[in-house]
């Protein structure tokens, strides 16, 4: 990647210390022709990896066609799968950071006045994400605060099969498990007990402890 590309895609101004990278970049911080730079990059680079890229910030600044093109390079694992490790366990955390791009999205256009139109628009891509934490170990405690927050009914489904799916494997999900019972605890307590039961598990079984 030239450094003008990676300008484009990382860089904050330095004025900007609130924001941790350039996704988190207030709209006033936005030059129109950053925007349209990095627009550019979605439609026309030659590199998969730096389109991805574009999505993802693009997404996080809620410009709706970085949404649709991100979700589409969800389709393409072999494309994005490792571009992200997580810091201390190594696992790949790629789609945890497209997680906090379409949360960010959903964020700005609330802030927009669009708050209805955005929750259509997030659903699919962030179901999905949910759906894949099923079978590997990145987090997705931002989709239970978005959730928790929103009180959106719709990613109740999705959550329990989420927790169906970890319940066994602690050595893979860890404090995942634990978060899933502890949402869906505040919308289906029954549905929680119940598979507890089935599991022969109470909720303490799957609490964090604190290292000393």
């Amino acid at each position: 990647m030239d450094r003008k590309t990676n300008d484009l895609l990382n860089s904050i101004p330095e004025h900007a210390d609130y924001a941790a990278d350039a996704g988190d970049l207030d709209p006033e911080d936005i030059p129109q022709e950053r925007m349209d730079a990095v627009m550019d990059l979605l439609r026309h680079a030659d590199n998969d990896v730096v389109r991805f890229l574009a999505a993802k910030l693009l997404t996080s600044w809620g410009v709706h066609e970085g949404l649709i093109a991100l979700e589409k390079n969800m389709e393409r694992p072999e494309i994005i799968e490792g571009i992200y490790s997580h810091r201390l366990h190594g696992y790949d955390d790629t789609y945890r950071q497209i997680l906090m791009a379409v949360t960010m999205y959903f964020a700005n256009m609330a802030d927009r006045g669009g708050r209805e139109v955005a929750r259509t628009q997030v659903y699919s891509p962030l179901s999905k994400i949910i759906a894949l934490a099923g079978s590997k170990p990145f987090e997705i405690a931002d989709a239970f605060a978005f959730v928790k927050r929103e009180r959106y009914l719709e990613y109740v489904p999705p959550i329990k099969q989420h927790l169906v799916s970890i319940i066994d494997h602690p050595e893979i999900h860890r404090w995942k498990i634990y978060d899933a019972i502890e949402l869906l605890m505040g919308f289906d307590p029954e549905f929680v007990m119940s598979l507890l039961k089935e599991k022969n598990k109470t909720i303490d079984d799957f609490r964090p402890t604190v290292q000393g």
